[in-house]
Order: structure tokens, then sequence, then C-alpha cells
């Protein structure tokens, strides 16, 4: 199908390039079709600031699904910020790619649209194998995707989120069966990969000379430690199981590889962990329920005193990145799912438990993608849920459903606030294609 094509736009005599510089931009809906065409939409209205050049907005005429646009950038060499609307008295979609440099890229953007509050089933582009409880980890502009598959399938691959294509690497990484994988960052170029199946290691998204590089953790590190990145500092492995006993050790990975080993105040097998600032909340993995921070520059953790939650396996820890976390989910000693949840405030310095909002909704295997307060899906849901934060309180509120189920899925959050999901388990198949998904209103420019 010939694509729409939405921008075209050149650059002339720029202070950082007298070259042109034309980028096809096109805007579609899942089908890979025309998202305003047997629509009633009259207005094309796109956002558009390139580094710290005030932000524009322009407005195009849509007649009978039809449109075009002329955008001039000024400077193409700039992280540049896109959101697009259609709009009509009974139509509104909304769109945003991720934030890019368009003389970095390949000339061509992709975006697709949904409806506000609504996710929208991409069908023109699948992964390359169906793939649940997955590694999915964001890059620029792209997407790392590791693991969840079959012995037979490709164990790697990228997505590419300006073009809305999944590719594989063009190099042979002769990699064994990863398993259940999960994966976090490191930094922008490097991620950590921690298979259930095979050894640890680091994938460099940019260097194709070290692609891999494997790494050597702390004894029981593994599926039973929590794994967190915590932004500017690198990517942490915290406690887990060895020969059958929980372990205490702490394995910080740092860009190019460099590991220090840290300890927690005691052994911990399946803990939660959210990173806040530099510093991470560690909670449970323990019969106690309790929770001690791990602070930037201390060997050891500090406990958090008052917590004495009990058996929660396979629970969420929430946090809001600065000094907030909400504890949800998983089972108790009778494999019950727990409902009841668990607030911590003023971490890490004064951090202090409360009881939490109920769970009505608590379910096993969602996703709760990175740096983000979303908890997406979970076995046999479509629920997509937002943990926020108003003043002293802190609530879960129900923000969309999926077009489908999706337990151990994978996902990407877009600066716009906009997402994208990936695979995941709907019940009775495990899923290959994507969701793009828009809350009520995306971030303004």
């Amino acid at each position: 199908m010939v694509l729409l094509v939405l921008l075209c736009v050149g650059a002339f005599a720029c202070k950082e390039s007298s070259a042109r510089f034309v980028f096809d931009a096109r805007i579609v809906d899942g089908q890979n079709g025309n998202p305003a065409a047997g629509t009633d939409a009259t207005t094309l209205r796109i956002g558009i600031q390139e580094g710290e050049l005030p932000a524009a907005e322009y407005e195009y005429p849509i007649t009978d699904g039809d449109f075009d646009a002329l955008l001039e950038f000024a400077a193409f060499t700039r992280p540049t910020r896109i959101r697009v609307e259609i709009e009509g008295a009974t139509t509104e979609l909304l769109t945003a790619p991720p934030a890019f440099v368009p003389s970095a890229s390949r000339g061509v953007l992709r975006v697709v649209t949904a409806a506000p509050s609504s996710c929208e089933r991409v069908t023109f582009n699948l992964l390359e194998a169906p793939r649940a409880f997955f590694g999915m980890v964001s890059s620029g502009t792209f997407a790392l995707i590791a693991g969840g598959t079959s012995a037979s399938d490709e164990q790697l691959e990228f997505f590419d989120a300006l073009e809305w294509e999944s590719r594989l690497f063009l190099e042979d990484l002769a990699l064994s069966d990863l398993g259940e994988t999960r994966a976090v960052s490191i930094d922008e170029v490097e991620i950590l990969v921690l298979p259930s199946n095979a050894a640890p290691f680091v994938f460099n998204m940019l260097d194709s000379s070290r692609r891999i590089t494997p790494v050597v953790l702390h004894n029981g590190a593994g599926t039973r430690s929590a794994l967190v990145s915590v932004p500017g500092v690198g990517a942490m492995v915290i406690g887990g199981e060895f020969a059958g006993e929980a372990q205490s050790a702490v394995s910080l990975v740092e860009p190019d590889g460099e590991i220090t080993t840290l300890q927690l105040s005691e052994p911990r097998s399946g803990p939660a962990a959210a990173a806040l600032g530099t510093d991470v909340l560690v909670a449970g993995g323990d019969v106690a329920g309790t929770a001690e921070v791990l602070i930037e520059g201390a060997v050891t953790g500090q406990l958090v005193a008052g917590v004495m939650d009990g058996v929660r396996e396979s629970g969420l820890l929430v946090g809001d990145g600065e000094s907030r976390a909400l504890w949800i989910g998983g089972t108790d000693e009778t494999d019950a799912l727990r409902q009841d949840t668990l607030s911590f405030d003023g971490c890490p310095n004064s951090c202090t438990p409360s009881v939490g909002p109920p769970w009505a909704t608590a379910r096993l295997g969602a996703l709760q993608p990175a740096q983000s307060a979303l908890v997406i899906g979970g076995e046999g849901s479509q629920q997509v849920d937002e943990v926020r934060w108003n003043g002293a309180d802190v609530e879960i509120q129900e923000l969309l459903q999926l077009a489908v189920p999706r337990a151990g899925a994978g996902g990407i959050v877009l600066e716009s606030g906009a997402f994208i999901v990936a695979g995941g388990d709907d019940g009775v198949n495990i899923r290959e294609d994507f969701e793009f998904c828009v809350p009520a209103s995306l971030e303004p420019l």
C-alpha cells in the first residue's frame, strides 16, 4: 500500500547546513492506511519543537480524508519533538513519535494514530517471533527486544520507533535459547540482559563490534533477583537465590560493564525494586515483607522502619522517580492475589510506610514499563492502570483498555505519554503484534 504522505520538510540555508533536507513523514492507522479516510475530520494540527527553539503549531485543512502539509525545519540537526492531531466534529486522533534528530535519521517517519484513551492494534508490523515474558528496552528511537520466544526463533531483534518496523540485527549473534528474559538500561546505549536460560550479558545498541559482552554477577543473580535501571548510575541486580538460599548481594552494572558489589541489609529472594532518583527502594523477598533503601554511595542498604507487609510474591513496586512508591499486587503465603497496597513517602531519608489504596483489579503478569507509573495488562486482562500522586494522596486509576489481553508483554513509553505494547500471552496464544496507545491527552510541546 502506498502510504499517505503527511509531511515533506525542507531546510534551506540553515545555520547548521546549507543542504536541502527532505523528510518523508507519514501518518497511518493500525492497518497502514489513511486514518482520516471515511471520517468527518476537517483539521490536521501539527506541533513541533526543535531543540531549545520555541514550540510552534500549524494547522492544515482536511477535505474528504485528504490532506497535505509542508513544514519547514529551522534546524534539522537538533532533537525534535512532534505532536499530531486529527480533528472533526466526531473525530479525534492523536499521535507522537519519540524525540529524534532529523539529520541522524534515514529521512523517514511513520506514526500510528489512536483515539484519546484508547489503543490501536497494529497489523502491518509484527515481531519477528511471538514473544511473552521478554525484555523490551528503549535506546534512543529504537528498542531492544530480547528472549521470551521458542528456542528455534531468533532471540534478539530491534524495533525502530521512527519507522514503525521490527528488524533482526545484521550480525550473527549466535545466541542459544534465552527463555523468559528481563532487560534494563545501563545508559542510552548499553542494556543489561538477564535471561532465565543463559548467562547475563550487556548488549550495545550502537557499536556492532561490541554487541554482546558477558558479565559475571553475584551468586544467585537471576530469576529471583530484582532488576532495575537507575538513571545516571547504571543497572542493579538485587538479591536472588543460590542453592535454595536467599542472597543479600547486589550487583551494580555501570557503563562499559564495570561491576560494583553492594549488600542488602538482609537476604531477599524475589524482591521488588524501584529507582527513586539515584537511590533504589527494595521491598519484600522475605517472609516478613520488610523494605530497605540502597542509597547512592552507600555499600549496605538501610532498612525502612515500620514495614512488615508479609509475603507479596511477584508484586510490583511503582515509583514516581523521586521520593514516593506504591507496592501493589502479588500473592500471599496462600497464593491468593493481594488487593491491598503499601505506600512509601519521603524516601530515601525519611521513608515512611502507610496503607495505600486497594487495587481492585490486581493481576499477575502485568507490564510495568521503566520510568513510568503505568501497569499494563496481565493475566486475562486488557486493563491499563496508572498510579498517580496528588498532594499527600496516592491513587490507582484506570487509564484505558488494550485491544486484547496481554500477560508478560513488552513495551516502551514515549516522552509524549503515548506508549507502545508488544507481544504477550492472551490466554490462548503467544502474540506477535503491537498496540499503540494514547492517554486522554499527550504532553504539550
